[in-house]
């Protein structure tokens, strides 16, 4: 008997070793090759599952610190479908003398073959013989090869699976109890069934909680910088390229003032040093998975999850290797001719491979990891545009990805030049950068791995035209929030998870609503946030990514073979009982904390931020703001860089202003509190800018009134309060919208 963890490989089994017999079975089949005598069982993936035992199924009934200290509150028990993939496994084994497990090539797969399905197949048969086969890819010639060379089973890979399976589920049932029972009566005003707590999840939203406390506590601190827009000579169309005062950033707007106003109306200024810097850019390494989900992610826009998936779709296709890989180097024996020459007649990438084989290039780049398990993740058949092969359009492009990638390796350096130039105007220096593409080598054929270049300009010292100088007043930003692509370069850093299981861990803060991904960005809720901010303080040893990494030591060592399964397991419950006794000496204070929630009532949302639109990508870096429901514009120009409109933004808390929609500006003006405002077409006499006008409700009273923005922003300068509002103007009045001056 062979078992396989998926169908779909199952399949590709039986198709690749001979003619075989499909035999039904409730809810799928088994297939039978007579020339063999060999029965191919798929399963559907784990059949197994860590549960409480009865004895400790009811939370109220027990403590939860048994969890940990009793070695018989958990056991693994079959899960909702496995039913009927028991069955088969038990009366299959009956019939045979030999086990073959061929189920996925990692730890994992190792963890269902050689526990999940072992633990029911020895039973019925104790003296059958096991052995594993090895896959890295689904086709044919590979299947054949490894079936004729069936290796040990590597039951030291299982037991690192079991292991984490086992502590996971010690640390979560238990802490997710105790947490959960401390907060029973704030949860239930909430209308939130219990607070889950993990030791990878945890540390994960205690990260992402960091970056959060950080944006909701940063203070703006505003800045200057002076900015002058060239207009080389080119034969093209006009261009203008930037340059910067060598002071920029200023902290004094004196100084900024007095710098630009001696310029401001400067004509030209005179190029007085260019130098350049010629640099060759290297092609990437092999694809292993967690660059493959860091490339998808931030190319694609995808979900880690969603990405992860359609790796495994495609190598279940047959199109790649097995996807899950720690590997970035490849084996000097790998044969990559027999890939390329399939992809030699593809449409889009032969011309280049045909290259490759012109200049007897065909020795790729390689990284500094081989695992061992597998290969970097590799295209293993040539599959045209629009193939049926293809389930959806997601798959393609994933594979045009991971194909193009794999040929970069084979490519040239590219070749770039940093081109630094040093601009004189009226004896304030100003310099300027530009990364200018000199041979594209091996972005030509993976031009997604592309920096973003510069034109291309020939500079020559001596005199230059100035299209325009700014003056432009800015604030520090917070930084931005985590996406997908940086939320896996986060775990790989902290050693969070595992390249397959990462994806996942993401997707359970979610399912917790402990996080919400908006647009590629990922908020934490308010439960998740005020979670980590009442833990912080009491809990931090078991937050902080140092634990998890350090029960992450152990099951390396189990699976190297260098302690038991029972072992690690045994040391890890100790540390964490001592961990658990921590929390629950300090619970009082962590439950005083947390009913600030209680007052707000808010465990979805996050403060001050509204699942909506964002007014543009920016918006992903001040998820406070939102568009006003009649979203409108000023037709006059920003009053101070006169180049772009100004947008009407509302946040949802209520903040009113209008805010510049030049990127390089981003002046805001505000609005007063009260009152909602409406941007009319009318604009004031004395500035020209567009009047706007505030009506609500106060003291159960109506009211409303027009104002400039542009006025009222001058008087808060200037300390003249009053300043803007039209019913105080002297000299006009609006009527019907329109600023008229009073008779």
């Amino acid at each position: 008997m062979l078992i396989s963890e998926k169908y779909k490989a199952a399949q590709a089994i039986a198709d690749a070793l001979g003619t075989y017999t499909t035999i039904k079975q409730p809810g799928f089949s088994i297939f039978y090759n007579s020339s063999r005598d060999l029965y191919i069982i798929p399963l559907r993936g784990h059949i197994l599952g860590y549960q409480n035992t009865p004895k400790y199924k009811k939370w109220a009934a027990h403590d939860p610190r048994e969890i940990i200290t009793d070695q018989n509150a958990i056991a693994k028990f079959p899960v909702s479908y496995a039913g009927p993939y028991i069955k088969v496994l038990k009366n299959y084994a009956k019939k045979c003398e030999q086990c073959i497990i061929a189920t996925d090539a990692d730890v994992e797969g190792c963890n269902i073959g050689l526990i999940d399905a072992l633990s029911n197949i020895k039973p019925a048969n104790k003296s059958i013989k096991v052995s594993q086969l090895w896959l890295n890819t689904l086709q044919t010639q590979d299947i054949q090869q490894a079936f004729s060379n069936l290796i040990p089973p590597k039951y030291d890979w299982a037991d690192s699976g079991e292991t984490r399976a086992i502590v996971d589920a010690i640390i979560g049932f238990s802490a997710t109890r105790e947490v959960s029972l401390t907060l029973k009566p704030l949860l239930q005003k909430l209308q939130a069934k219990f607070a889950s707590i993990g030791r990878v999840q945890s540390s994960l939203l205690y990260l992402l909680y960091l970056r959060e406390n950080e944006i909701r506590t940063f203070k703006p601190d505003k800045y200057w910088v002076i900015q002058a827009d060239l207009l080389p000579k080119t034969t093209a169309e006009p261009i203008s390229l930037k340059v910067q005062h060598i002071s920029n950033p200023f902290k004094d707007q004196k100084v900024a003032d007095n710098t630009y106003n001696k310029i401001k109306n400067a004509q030209s200024g005179s190029i007085t040093d260019i130098s350049n810097t010629p640099r060759r850019v290297k092609p990437p390494y092999p694809l292993n998975t967690s660059n493959a989900l860091i490339l998808l992610t931030r190319k694609l826009g995808i979900s880690a999850n969603v990405a992860l998936k359609t790796l495994e779709d495609l190598y279940l296709n047959k199109l790649i290797s097995y996807p899950r890989t720690d590997s970035n180097k490849y084996n000097p024996n790998f044969n990559h001719v027999q890939y390329l020459k399939k992809l030699m007649i593809h449409p889009n990438y032969g011309t280049w491979i045909q290259k490759l084989f012109q200049c007897g290039k065909v020795i790729p780049r390689n990284g500094p990891i081989d695992a061992g398990d597998h290969p970097p993740i590799t295209p293993i058949e040539s599959v045209n545009p629009q193939s049926s092969q293809f389930k959806n359009s997601l798959q393609e492009k994933v594979y045009d990805i991971i194909v193009r990638h794999y040929l970069a390796l084979f490519g040239e350096d590219a070749e770039e030049v940093q081109t630094k130039i040093e601009v004189d105007i009226l004896k304030e220096i100003f310099i300027g950068r530009f990364l200018i593409l000199i041979s594209p080598g091996f972005y030509e054929i993976a031009p997604f791995l592309k920096p973003k270049y510069d034109i291309d300009l020939k500079f020559s010292k001596g005199i230059i035209p100035i299209k325009d100088i700014l003056l432009l007043e800015k604030e520090t930003q917070p930084p931005p929030r985590y996406t997908d692509t940086t939320i896996l370069k986060l775990m790989e850093k902290n050693n969070l998870g595992t390249k397959s299981t990462r994806p996942s861990h993401i997707e359970t803060l979610e399912s917790r609503e402990y996080i919400k991904r908006i647009q590629k960005t990922y908020f934490v809720m308010e439960l998740g946030y005020t979670l980590m901010d009442s833990l912080k303080n009491i809990w931090l040893s078991f937050l902080e990514p140092k634990f998890t990494e350090w029960v992450e030591t152990y099951l390396n060592a189990v699976k190297e073979g260098k302690i038991s399964m029972d072992k690690a397991v045994d040391i890890i419950r100790k540390e964490f009982l001592k961990l658990f006794d921590k929390f629950r000496a300090q619970k009082s204070q962590f439950l005083n904390n947390m009913r600030t929630l209680e007052q707000s009532g808010n465990i979805i949302k996050g403060k001050n931020t509204t699942i909506k639109k964002f007014y543009s990508k920016k918006q992903e870096q001040n998820p406070s703001i939102v568009e006003s429901e009649k979203s409108s514009s000023t037709t006059a120009y920003c009053p101070r860089c006169k180049k772009n409109v100004m947008q009407l933004i509302i946040t949802k808390d209520r903040k009113k202003y209008l805010l510049c929609l030049n990127e390089d500006c981003k002046y805001r003006i505000p609005l007063p509190h009260n009152g909602n405002p409406r941007l009319l077409k009318g604009t004031c006499s004395i500035c020209g800018f567009n009047i706007v006008k505030i009506s609500g409700i106060k003291n159960k009273k109506k009211f409303q009134y027009e104002m400039c923005p542009n006025c009222f922003k001058r008087g808060l300068d200037n300390n003249e309060k009053g300043k803007g509002f039209c019913f105080s103007c002297e000299k006009y009045h609006v009527i019907k919208g329109k600023c008229i001056e009073r008779k």
